[in-house]
Formats: structure tokens, C-alpha cells, sequence
């Protein structure tokens, strides 16, 4: 028995080596993911900035336009100033200029302002872009990576199931299907523990002294009360029944 709890020790082991790169498999998705909404968070930050200072241009435009009616509307009506007949019409006309010029003196402030805020967003876009694109163009780098790493561990677990499945079918049948049941019912992906001075190395609970002694005895399977794990006995012992072992074959 001793032999197969050897085989089962070492099948843990390559379980073990499995699921550390499984855990791998499945953060590496997730962590592109992650990367993946950053990128899409800058570039929205940039393409918001862009927008907002291309609306700004388009209202200082539409005001420029309104700004240059005016003017020539000012002209046009300053011109009149000989066509007038008498102070009546001459008091029109002068009301009419001080709109006209009062109109035009806000839309210079509006334009003023407006240009004050795009040159204040374009210095935030400035300021950010750079940093921006390098942290995008880095996560995409890291992404391609993870892919990378991604293809390398599903080819490399593919080759350790294989090996694993062989040397599975070196344990007796019954054996191997009691590992498989309680690896697959275990929270931690341990189906083997070691026992040492009454305890379970796995869930630490204190073994009743008869199961402690049948596993140091090593005869038949035995396995924890609380956590299920088959227990081995310790090393020191191991190593010295492996002893008698070879001692008796002499």
C-alpha cells in the first residue's frame, strides 16, 4: 500500500503544478479585460476632450460670422448718416449704431471667452495625450503578451494531463477513483495530506490515536474524518518503513 500512497503523493504533485497554471489560464483573461476598459476609458477621456474642443471652435465660429453682419451692418447704416433729413432721424440712426455696437461688443467678449476655454482644453489634451497613448499603447503590448502566455500554458497543460492521465493508470482503479472523487469535492484541490503528530496537514484537525497509528502503519487507505484527504503518514516514517522494505528483500 505504501507504493500507492507513493503514486498518489506524486499525482497530488502533478495536480498541484496543473492548477497553478490553471489559475494562471484564468487570470490572464481577466487581466486583459481589465486592460481592455482602460484603454477604452482613456480613449474616451481623448475623443471627449477632441469633441469638446471641436464644439467650442464651432461656436466661436458661428459667432465670428455674426460678429462680421454686424460690422458690415454698422457700416452700412453709419453710411446713411448723410441721407438724414432731420434730428429725429438722426436720433434713430444713433440708437440703432449703439445696438449694433453694443451687440458686437458682447459677441467679442463670447468669442474672448470661448476662445480662453478651448486654449484650456487644448492644454488638458495636451497634457494628457501623451500619457495617454503610452499607457494605451503599453496595455496593448501587455495584452498581446498575456495572449501569447495564454497559448503557452494551454499547450504546456494540455502535455501535463496527458502525462497525468498515463501515470493515473499505473493506481489501482479503485484507488485513483477515490483521488479523483475527493479532488474534485475538496475546496483547495488537495485530495492528499500529510499527518504528523496527530494532526491533519491539511485541515489541521487532531486525529483520533487508532487513525493516527493505522496511518503511520501505512496498510490500507485511510482518510481524514473532517476534510476527506487521504492521509500519508510523515516523511521520517515513511522513509523508515521504505528502509525495512529494502532491508527484507536482502
Amino acid at each position: 500500500m505504501q507504493k500507492e500512497l507513493n503514486k498518489l503523493k506524486t499525482l497530488q504533485e502533478m495536480d498541484d503544478r496543473i492548477f497553478e497554471k490553471d489559475d494562471v489560464l484564468e487570470a490572464l483573461p481577466e487581466e486583459n479585460e481589465t486592460l481592455l476598459t482602460e484603454n477604452s476609458e482613456l480613449e474616451e477621456k481623448l475623443r471627449e476632450l477632441r469633441d469638446a474642443i471641436t464644439l467650442k471652435e464651432e461656436e466661436k465660429q458661428k459667432r465670428v460670422m455674426l460678429l462680421q453682419k454686424g460690422e458690415e451692418k454698422l457700416k452700412t447704416i453709419t453710411g446713411k448718416q448723410t441721407a438724414i433729413k432731420n434730428k429725429e432721424e438722426y436720433q434713430t440712426l444713433v440708437r440703432e449704431i449703439d445696438n449694433i455696437k453694443r451687440f458686437n461688443r458682447e459677441l467679442e467678449e463670447e468669442i474672448h471667452e470661448i476662445e480662453r476655454e478651448i486654449e484650456i482644453k487644448k492644454s488638458e489634451l495636451d497634457l494628457i495625450e501623451k500619457d495617454h497613448k503610452a499607457r494605451i499603447k503599453e496595455n496593448k503590448t501587455r495584452i498581446d503578451a498575456n495572449n501569447e502566455e495564454v497559448a503557452e500554458l494551454e499547450a504546456s497543460v494540455g502535455k501535463m494531463l496527458d502525462k497525468r492521465d498515463g501515470f493515473s493508470q499505473s493506481i489501482r482503479p479503485a484507488i485513483s477513483r477515490k483521488y479523483q472523487r475527493i479532488l474534485e469535492n475538496s475546496a483547495n484541490g488537495k485530495a492528499i495530506a500529510v499527518a504528523n503528530d496527530y494532526v491533519c496537514g491539511n485541515c489541521n484537525m487532531k486525529l483520533p490515536p487508532q487513525l493516527y497509528n493505522n496511518i503511520l502503519k501505512a496498510d490500507k487507505i485511510e482518510m481524514c474524518p473532517n476534510c476527506q484527504c487521504i492521509l500519508l503518514p510523515p516523511p521520517e516514517v515513511k522513509e523508515e518503513r521504505e528502509a525495512e522494505v529494502e532491508e527484507k528483500k536482502k
